[in-house]
C-alpha cells in the first residue's frame, strides 16, 4: 500500500494553518458558552415557569398531558429546549477538535486499501501532564454546580431543588442528571487520559524498545488507538460513578450500591486497557479515521 507523503510545511503555510485554527477554537468557544448560559436558563425556567403553569391551571381545575415532567399546554417551547445545550456542545466539538489540530498538529489523507482505513491521519502535540491535569477541573466543577450542591440541598431539605413539587422536581432532576452524568464522564474520561499518558511515558523511558509495541499488537491498536475503547468504557463508568450519589437523596441504598459497583467495574477496566496503550506500537497525540 502507498502513502502520500506530507511536504515540509512553510512558514506561510503553517501562519495560515494557525489562524484558521485560531478562527475555529474561537468558534467552538463560543459555542460551548453559549450552551452553558442556555442551559442555566433551561433549569431556571424548569423551576419557575413550570411552578406557575401548575399553579394556574390547578386553580382553573383544567387538565393536562404532561411529559417529561413539563405541562404541554403551557411549556412545550420549554422542554424542547433540554436538547438544545447538548446539540450546540456537539456543534462545538465540530469546530475545538479540528482547531486544536490545526494549532498543534496536521492532517494529511493517504492511500488506502479495501481492508485497511485510515484515509485521514492526525499528528499533533500532547499537552504537558500538568496543563492536562488542569483540565480535570473544568469538568469537576460542572459536576459539583450539577449534581454535588444540588444533592446536598436536597438532603439537607433547605434550598433549591429541595422546595420544588413533585412534578418539577422530576424535571429538574432529569435535566441535572443528564448533563450531570456528561460533566462525570468526561471528569473520568480526562482522568484516564491522563493515565494513559504518563504509563506510557514511563514504560518507554524505562524500556526504549517498547516503542515498537507488543504483544497482540494488531489487537491493541484495535482496541486503544483505533477506537479508544478504554476512555470509551471508562467514561461510560464515569457516567454512572457520577450520578450514583442522586440515589442517596431518595434513600435508594441498593440503587447507589449497584451503580457504585457497575461504575467502579467499568472504570477499572477502561484504566486496565489504558496502561496498556505501549502494547498498540502507536506514539502519542496520534490517531486515524476509520474508513
Amino acid at each position: 500500500m502507498s502513502h502520500s507523503t506530507t511536504p515540509t510545511a512553510t512558514p506561510e503555510a503553517t501562519a495560515g494553518r494557525n489562524s484558521r485554527g485560531l478562527i475555529l477554537l474561537s468558534i467552538g468557544v463560543v459555542l460551548t458558552l453559549a450552551a452553558v448560559a442556555l442551559l442555566v436558563v433551561t433549569i431556571a425556567g424548569i423551576s419557575s415557569l413550570q411552578a406557575d403553569a401548575l399553579a394556574r391551571i390547578n386553580e382553573e381545575n383544567l387538565s393536562y398531558r404532561a411529559e417529561f415532567g413539563f405541562v404541554e399546554r403551557e411549556l412545550s417551547s420549554l422542554s424542547a429546549m433540554t436538547a438544545i445545550p447538548a446539540g450546540i456542545l456537539l456543534a462545538a466539538a465540530c469546530f475545538l477538535i479540528p482547531g486544536y489540530l490545526r494549532r498543534r498538529g496536521v492532517m494529511a489523507a493517504r492511500d488506502t486499501t479495501f481492508l485497511r482505513g485510515g484515509s485521514t491521519t492526525a499528528r499533533f502535540k500532547p499537552l504537558p501532564l500538568g496543563l492536562h491535569a488542569v483540565w480535570l477541573l473544568v469538568p469537576l466543577a460542572a459536576w459539583v454546580f450539577l449534581v454535588l450542591i444540588p444533592l446536598q440541598n436536597l438532603i439537607g431539605g433547605t434550598a433549591w431543588p429541595a422546595g420544588l413539587k413533585d412534578e418539577n422536581a422530576t424535571a429538574v432532576w432529569m435535566l441535572l442528571a443528564s448533563y450531570g452524568g456528561l460533566a462525570a464522564a468526561l471528569f473520568v474520561v480526562i482522568l484516564v487520559s491522563l493515565v494513559k499518558k504518563a504509563a506510557y511515558l514511563q514504560r518507554i523511558k524505562a524500556h526504549p524498545e517498547a516503542v515498537d509495541g507488543g504483544a497482540g499488537k494488531g489487537t491493541w491498536r484495535w482496541v486503544t488507538f483505533r477506537w479508544r475503547f478504554d476512555l470509551w468504557i471508562a467514561g461510560l463508568g464515569g457516567g454512572f460513578l457520577g450520578l450514583c450519589w442522586i440515589a442517596l437523596g431518595f434513600e435508594d441504598t441498593p440503587f447507589f450500591v449497584t451503580t457504585l459497583c457497575i461504575g467502579l467495574v467499568l472504570v477499572a477496566g477502561g484504566l486496565l486497557l489504558a496502561v496498556n496503550y505501549w502494547r498498540a506500537g502507536e506514539p502519542l497525540g496520534t490517531a486515524d479515521s476509520y474508513s
